[in-house]
């Protein structure tokens, strides 16, 4: 899937983690691998201890490969001195370098979201065919969704083969570095994104749902079953933010950037931030109907490649909170000519927007 990216779709203002960057617990490392993408460098981890423990493996690149294996022989270890790998979310720059790390340790017991075995082995037609659709409703037009369609194909050529040994839910408890870490699934920003926290010390591996210098995408994705619904991806990021504020995080590990101490403080700041994204299509949408290409270009301007999927994410994710709120419908064009393009809408008798949406839902 598309790596997170400090794009038109995000926030680049800095929040928590502005402050002074906290030590690490001694038995945990952070090796920064180098991406070919514009989020820059990712993070994977070392936990040291029973078992010890890799978090994400980084892109599927030889860059990255060179860097993880020299971090690790940093460390004083080897690739088979590792004893599981755990993969917090299946984007590329997490995931992508895992067919690798397994030519050198072909035994290792890797782990991952139950819902992660969707982008194990490239992206498969319907998976495209889910994008074409929706690409072709936002009112993209056609060569538009065509390169980014193509974009879509190339990621998942750099997907891992080879799918995981144990798929993990909600609730999980894992044992690495001498502890118990229990795994919180915090969908949004990828729908098999999962953090783990350490509750006798309150140190959370974020990974890419809280990220201390860009907000999140919460990028749109397929059903996780065919037939169904597609997932409002910013609906559930949102909840999924306001569960983890709620826990006593003393350090935050994130999937990108310098570890940070207020998670909390952070997380309000990004439903700020979202509540004004919500208040200014809400204006938007006063000069009328308006197809998600349309107000992605009003709030972002003219973008191209990863980054116009993930501004097109954005806004749609704002669009699916307005119309949990009842504030927006959305309808076929009608006289755009496409019935498959979709406009959207203000609700006449749309109900006050407290606290500007307060960030959430109904």
């Amino acid at each position: 899937m598309i790596p997170a990216a400090p794009a038109a779709g995000t926030d680049p203002r800095r929040g928590a983690g502005d402050g002074p960057v906290p030590a690490l617990p001694a038995h945990i490392a952070r090796l920064e691998l180098p991406t070919p993408y514009p989020v820059g460098p990712v993070n994977a981890y070392v936990v040291l201890g029973r078992p010890v423990t890799l978090i994400d493996v980084g892109p599927n690149t030889d860059d990255a490969e060179a860097a993880l294996l020299d971090g690790l022989r940093a460390l004083g270890l080897a690739p088979a001195d590792i004893g599981q790998v755990i993969i917090t979310h299946p984007h590329v720059d997490h995931h992508g370098g895992l067919d690798r790390f397994r030519r050198w340790h072909p035994a290792v017991r890797v782990a991952a979201h139950m819902g992660a075995g969707l982008f194990f082995g490239g992206a498969p037609r319907a998976r495209l065919e889910f994008y074409r659709q929706w690409l072709a409703q936002t009112g993209l037009p056609a060569p538009g969704v065509e390169a980014a369609l193509e974009g879509l194909r190339r990621l998942g050529d750099l997907e891992p083969q080879a799918p995981a040994d144990v798929w993990l839910q909600d609730g999980d408890l894992v044992a690495m570095g001498g502890g118990t870490w229990r795994v919180l699934h915090t969908p949004g920003h990828a729908g098999a994104q999962i953090c783990l926290y350490h509750e006798p010390t309150g140190v959370m591996f974020t990974a890419d749902h809280v990220l201390p210098a860009v907000s999140s995408n919460a990028i749109i994705e397929p059903p996780p079953v065919p037939g169904a619904s597609r997932p409002r991806t910013l609906v559930q990021y949102l909840d999924a933010l306001r569960r983890v504020a709620a826990l006593p995080v003393g350090l935050a590990l994130p999937g990108h950037g310098q570890p940070f101490a207020d998670l909390r403080a952070l997380v309000h700041q990004r439903l700020a931030m979202h509540r004004e994204r919500l208040q200014r299509l809400l204006t938007l949408l006063e000069d009328g109907p308006a197809t998600v290409f349309d107000l992605a270009q009003a709030m972002f301007g003219a973008v191209g490649g990863q980054q116009l999927v993930l501004a097109l994410s954005e806004v749609q994710g704002h669009l699916d909170v307005l119309e949990a709120l009842e504030q927006v419908a959305a309808g076929p064009a009608g006289l755009r000519g496409d019935g498959a393009v979709l406009v959207y809408q203000r609700r006449p008798d749309a109900p006050p927007l407290l606290d500007g949406g307060a960030a959430g839902h109904k």
